[in-house]
């Protein structure tokens, strides 16, 4: 007993020791974003509480274009993982009940394309692009966005742990094959699809080379981009509004996970699938 809590209390510690590790750069960020200054050498510890401003928050949102940038980052990613679940359901599906011929091959492919870095392929994707006259626009991000492997591989995965009895025994009761899809197979992936969403959401809300490189005009950048832009709009970098910008596009991710990490943390554990 005495070497279980002894074991359970240095877990504590550990876990206490990591979190600070990981929370102390947001402290920091927001230390700065509350500085009307532009150094990033200042006290963690504020002298008094008349240091502090929001001076750096109201010229991000008044005097910039961060909540066009935050518009655009909410349409992109809540239009690119909709479409991505969608697809990834249907073709992992379709690969888990070997409804297609060579259909092994087909999920082998699936798993290739998980290997081959992002960054790879951005310069064809940026001629493909080019040539059908999507670039400078939010489709142009959205498309390359919509259809992701790992999607694929985790559907196709957990809709394969799933036994054909349900659905056998709802055509037999004279259900088509698309009430039986949706009817009962898609209730019990909810798990999966909650960590394909949350998973995809923030890949995309994060996504910044494939903006950087497709998207030119200032009216169209996502917050990533748009943030990383506010470093070079003058000679002298303004920390705090950088810091500022940093954390409201860090916000949204955060949230989102927040609320529904215990769903995520479920799927990841692949709990629930059959009930």
């Amino acid at each position: 007993m005495a070497v279980r809590n002894k074991n359970r209390a240095v877990s504590y510690v550990l876990a206490i020791f990591w979190a600070i590790l990981i929370i102390l750069p947001f402290i920091w960020a927001l230390r700065i974003s509350l500085i009307p200054t532009y150094t990033a050498y200042v006290s963690f510890f504020p002298k008094s509480l008349s240091e502090l401003s929001l001076a750096n928050y109201k010229y991000l949102l008044l005097q910039t274009k961060f909540p066009k940038w935050l518009l655009n980052s909410t349409i992109v990613s809540g239009t690119a993982t909709f479409v991505n679940t969608i697809a990834c359901f249907m073709l992992g599906y379709v690969l888990a009940r070997k409804r297609l011929p060579a259909s092994e091959l087909l999920f082998t492919l699936v798993l290739a394309l998980m290997m081959v870095p992002y960054q790879v392929t951005i310069i064809s994707l940026y001629l493909g692009l080019s040539k059908v006259g999507l670039t400078n626009t939010l489709m142009g991000l959205i498309l390359p966005m919509s259809a992701h492997p790992f999607g694929v591989f985790l559907m196709r995965q957990y809709i394969s742990m799933i036994p054909t009895d349900y659905e056998e025994a709802a055509l037999i009761d004279g259900a088509s094959r698309t009430q039986a899809l949706f009817r009962i197979v898609l209730p019990q992936t909810l798990p999966a699809i909650g960590v394909l969403l949350i998973s995809m959401l923030i890949e995309t809300w994060n996504n910044f080379i494939l903006p950087l490189v497709i998207i030119t005009r200032t009216s169209l950048k996502t917050v990533t981009v748009g943030v990383a832009d506010l470093a070079f709009e003058i000679l002298n970098t303004n920390w705090g509004v950088l810091m500022a910008g940093s954390l409201l596009g860090a916000l949204p991710t955060i949230i989102i996970f927040l609320i529904f990490n215990r769903y995520f943390l479920k799927g990841l554990t692949l709990q629930g699938g059959i009930k």
